[in-house]
């Protein structure tokens, strides 16, 4: 491509990447300069690895904004390599700019091995499932049912409801009063910090946020407390994934 920078030329004023706490995303953030007119210039964003391969593109059409952002997501995460990110703005095939920085991608704070998922289906045994509702068509119900015929101990963490699958209720993690080896979150993600922090208190060995839910600082703590994290995944899905059992 032909790189043409002229006065009044659209261009990159800053590019800033910051890789995300669950290791496999990068935020891409630009500040950008064009005068308004009818044809905006498009983007192209490229992220490579340490060995120069493309990793993940990204196009956009026409670009309206002029301080935009995006996301561009790693399958195969290098923990600490450095990953550069470059960005073009363009009018048909030629460059108007381009620029370039680099990113080094974190250690992720929550599980992304299914060996270590395998491990925490395989050597739990008794489950908190907070937030868990009576209701037999909400997620949490259903979730927490199947668990209970895989061969898990279900203790329900609900102050609303006396029992439910035939398990007393409790209505904090503080009040269980037995061991807990994991706590299975069905809580809006504001709740979070307080549940991950019942659960340190609690002595259980992993913290599991289900799908949607989803607090960065929350896992931060829990892994610095060293519980593993698992987040924005979902229990039973997993298991079935994981462990090929039926529903």
């Amino acid at each position: 491509m032909e790189h043409v920078m002229q006065e009044g030329t659209p261009r990159i004023r800053s590019l800033q990447a910051t890789p995300m706490p669950d290791g496999r995303r990068v935020v891409v953030e630009l500040e950008l300069e064009f005068a308004p007119s009818p044809q905006r210039p498009d983007l192209e964003l490229i992220l490579y690895n340490a060995r120069g391969e493309e990793v993940h593109s990204l196009a956009v059409m026409e670009v309206m904004e002029l301080r935009p952002a995006y996301v561009l997501h790693l399958r195969q995460p290098d923990p600490g390599a450095p990953y550069q990110v470059e960005a073009r703005l363009l009018a048909g095939d030629r460059v108007l700019d381009r620029q370039e920085t680099t990113v080094r991608i974190p250690e992720p704070i929550t599980v992304q091995d299914d060996e270590t998922l395998r491990r925490i289906l395989r050597e739990a045994r008794v489950i908190a499932v907070v937030g868990l509702s009576a209701d037999p068509e909400r997620p949490s119900h259903q979730v927490a049912s199947y668990l209970q015929r895989q061969g898990y101990r279900i203790i329900p963490v609900n102050p609303t409801i006396p029992e439910v699958l035939g398990e007393p209720s409790y209505p904090d993690l503080l009040s269980v009063p037995e061991p807990v080896d994991v706590v299975d979150v069905f809580r809006p993600a504001r709740y979070v910090p307080e549940i991950v922090e019942q659960a340190i208190a609690k002595g259980a060995k992993v913290i599991w946020m289900q799908l949607g839910v989803i607090h960065f600082e929350a896992a931060q703590r829990a892994r610095e407390a060293g519980l593993l994290v698992v987040m924005d995944r979902c229990m039973k899905i997993e298991h079935q994934r994981l462990l090929r059992t039926g529903a």
